[in-house]
């Protein structure tokens, strides 16, 4: 969905409105006009034309004195040619002005000529009335006198365009009032600085002052959270140390004193080994998460078919008394480096693990191409309904590791199987 501003919502439909409004107010005042002008030259017509009818009944014959603007006639061969042959008079319906422009030879010396038919209803006859106008004079006097409504509609026009300045000038202070709060959150978020949160606390408007208080609070909440996680993590890890190092060092004396013990207690002796490795690994991953930014690592090339091989032989007791089979398939070396070594180790130790744990038979299938890892295991009904939590903490530790090297972290479950897919190849070495 297309983001626009608020602003611009704003000043759309509200402008939107009033040059809609103002169109209508515009098309009513000269409508207004036009039908003022109709309906003045209408009555004066039919004031003339009562006149002569009146006068045709007190002498029989219709008004002696003809002039151009208005003529009645009591027999229809009376009128001019030009009446009759611009009008269609048998469709005429009585009492209605009919008009007809006639343009002339020379530009703006044309005529309008009208008509109408009276009925008398005493004398039971019709009297045709004929009217014209020459066009160039009546622009003369047009230009010489102006009337006065063309003044009064100048006038009119002023007042919109007055209209819509006042229209504009209050939008727009509306517009700042409601868009400030917006802007000011908008310029706190970007720092979320709880020690600066004075200015969110004055705003004119009370849903506003609501929506900055849920926002403080909010990020209230979220850092507190952190705070906690982060805690937990640092106490955990370092209070994890010491019964880690006492379990390897007693681990360390009985493996030396394994000949003598029976098969049963070697491999027992062998698994506290390998969970003391496991703890150590963790630890150190969570002694990482813990932190917000990496101290400084040791950048070295590393032989990666060597270091998942290795993982895979420490972590395969995993698969014991299970039917899992795991096969490495090298395409090429890779071809990037330096890279930092503990947290490839992570990486790769987590995958491994996830697989060995979470295969209860078929294969697993590792593949070391130029620059990345893909691992992909069979997964059980159960598994693959709730892949997102099967996986525990590793495709945490995954996630954040390869987020913030820049590595590209793809996971996904497909028809039973489960895939993992690390590149390890960062933005700077695509640049190079």
């Amino acid at each position: 969905m297309k983001r626009v501003s608020i602003k611009r919502d704003i000043y759309l439909y509200l402008f939107g409105l009033v040059l809609s409004l103002t169109t209508v107010y515009v098309l009513m005042i000269s409508q207004s006009y036009q039908v003022g002008l109709n309906e003045s030259v209408k009555y004066g017509f039919l004031y003339e034309l009562t006149l002569a009818e009146q006068e045709y009944l007190a002498h029989g014959a219709p008004p002696q004195s003809q002039s151009k603007t208005l003529q009645v006639y009591s027999e229809f061969e009376q009128l001019p040619t030009a009446f009759k042959m611009h009008f269609d008079w048998q469709s005429f319906e009585p009492d209605v002005i009919y008009e007809e422009y006639v343009a002339g030879v020379q530009e703006g010396s044309g005529h309008y000529y009208y008509a109408a038919l009276h009925y008398v209803m005493s004398l039971d006859t019709y009297l045709y009335v004929a009217s014209q106008y020459d066009e160039a004079i009546y622009l003369e006097l047009f230009s010489q006198n102006p009337p006065e409504s063309i003044n009064q509609l100048n006038s009119a026009f002023l007042m919109v365009g007055a209209l819509l300045l006042f229209v504009f000038v209050l939008v727009r202070l509306l517009i700042h009032r409601l868009t400030q709060p917006i802007i000011l959150m908008s310029q706190w978020a970007q720092t979320l600085n709880l020690e600066d949160t004075e200015k969110l606390t004055h705003f004119r408007y009370n849903e506003v002052n609501h929506l900055a208080e849920q926002l403080v609070d909010s990020v209230k909440s979220q850092q507190e959270a952190i705070e906690r996680e982060e805690f937990f993590l640092r106490a955990a890890s370092h209070e994890l140390r010491t019964p880690v190092s006492i379990i390897s060092a007693s681990g360390d004396m009985l493996t030396r004193l394994s000949d003598v013990m029976p098969r049963g207690g070697q491999r027992a002796v062998a698994r506290i080994n390998r969970s003391v490795v496991t703890m150590h690994n963790l630890i150190t991953s969570l002694l990482w998460m813990s932190r917000n930014q990496l101290l400084d690592l040791e950048l070295s090339h590393i032989n990666m078919e060597s270091l998942v091989q290795e993982i895979l032989a420490n972590h395969y007791y995993l698969a014991d008394e299970k039917k899992v089979t795991a096969d490495i398939d090298v395409h090429s070396e890779f071809a990037v480096g330096p890279l930092p070594h503990v947290l490839v180790e992570i990486v790769i130790t987590n995958l491994i693990r996830n697989a060995l744990q979470h295969t209860a038979q078929g294969k697993i299938d590792i593949v070391l191409s130029s620059d990345s890892l893909t691992i992909s295991n069979s997964l059980n009904d159960q598994e693959l309904s709730d892949s997102d939590t099967s996986f525990g903490i590793g495709l945490i530790l995954i996630e954040r590791l390869c987020q913030s090297q820049g590595w590209h972290f793809i996971q996904q479950a497909q028809k039973h199987r489960y895939f993992a897919s690390v590149s390890f190849l960062t933005s700077t070495h695509q640049d190079n």
